[in-house]
């Protein structure tokens, strides 16, 4: 009998039923395979530290977290759970000595997403989540009132994060707009005693000026980028650089003199105009951005585009240009 059913098994194994069986078997080995691909996995654990202090009259049970990880905290019963979105290491045994009157003891889940204390009482449980730490609160049955408040250190901690995130959504608003915005034209011309620079600004814009020995500053109420690329063109030779930057919800222009040169700065409409006297010895045939030749314009616009588009909303040597205009006859 054992024979004949080594034998059966044998035509089993071979006939069309053991194709079968092997297909089955072939199956469930790629199920396990694509199974133990799917299920998730995490990283190293996250770093945690715990502590369990009496705060008169309760007991506050303190995670801080090394990045912030979600967290579910439920009691069943006497027991404390807390679950946490990934698994956590942290060291649980000071716990059990920590406060007998509230905590008996405490153990860390085998896989580490999950702590369970048992509760020496009858207790009320409140959680605060502040950033990477959570305060759990475990006051008497008899507790009466609000629950504690987070301390006044980590409630002015969240306040500053706040308005750190604010201020980082604001500016990358702004950068984003300001991308979106044509460069103000800066158009350049020399004159037998002076260079004019006139910025042609949009609506709304308030403009201040400061000189110094050697450079005239711009100051505009609204983040701006300047095509300066007529100035480069130009070339004047009483301008030793013009430099931008954008700081918050202003701008502003530097312009690097040299020798000693008078400026003359006014509103002409929504325009702006900077004059800048020439000394006899900087005097040279004059020529304007309109007599440069096409080829010489359009590369220095392309040249102050791609300065522009590198360092924007940064200081910029010469944001993007629009196409040039055709010289006048």
């Amino acid at each position: 009998m054992a024979g004949q059913a080594a034998r059966t098994t044998a035509v089993f194994a071979t006939g069309p039923a053991g194709r079968i069986l092997r297909a089955a078997v072939h199956m469930l080995c790629l199920a396990a395979l694509i199974g133990a691909m799917t299920r998730p996995s995490f990283a190293d654990p996250v770093k945690a530290d715990v502590s369990l202090t009496d705060a008169k009259g309760y007991a506050r049970l303190l995670l801080q977290f090394s990045e912030e990880t979600p967290t579910e905290v439920v009691t069943a019963g006497a027991i404390l759970v807390v679950r946490f979105a990934k698994p956590v290491d942290l060291p649980v045994d000071k716990l059990s000595d920590a406060l007998p009157a509230y905590v008996g003891t405490a153990r860390r889940d085998p896989d580490g997403t999950a702590i369970r204390l048992a509760l020496a009482q009858r207790l009320r449980v409140n959680v605060m989540t502040a950033g990477e730490r959570v305060f759990i609160d475990l006051l008497p049955e008899k507790w009466t009132g609000l629950p504690p408040p987070l301390p006044p250190e980590v409630v002015r901690e969240l306040s500053e994060r706040a308005l750190a995130a604010e201020r980082a959504l604001r500016l990358q608003k702004q950068a984003d707009d300001i991308k979106k915005k044509p460069p103000v034209r800066v158009r350049t011309s020399v004159q037998p005693t002076f260079v004019r620079l006139v910025f042609e600004l949009p609506d709304g814009v308030g403009v201040s000026s400061s000189l110094n020995a050697d450079k005239f500053a711009l100051s505009f109420t609204s983040p701006l980028t300047f095509d300066v690329a007529d100035a480069k063109v130009v070339n004047p030779a009483n301008i030793k650089s013009i430099t931008q930057k954008i700081d918050g919800d202003t701008s502003s222009v530097e312009i690097g003199l040299i020798g000693d040169t008078d400026v003359h700065a006014f509103r002409d409409e929504k325009n702006y105009v900077v004059d800048i006297s020439i000394e006899d010895s900087q005097k040279l045939p004059l020529k304007s951005a309109a007599a440069a030749p096409a080829a010489v314009l359009a590369a220095a616009k392309a040249d102050a585009a791609a300065k522009s588009e590198a360092a924007a909303p940064q200081t910029a040597d010469a944001p993007a240009a629009p196409s040039p205009q055709p010289a006048a006859n």
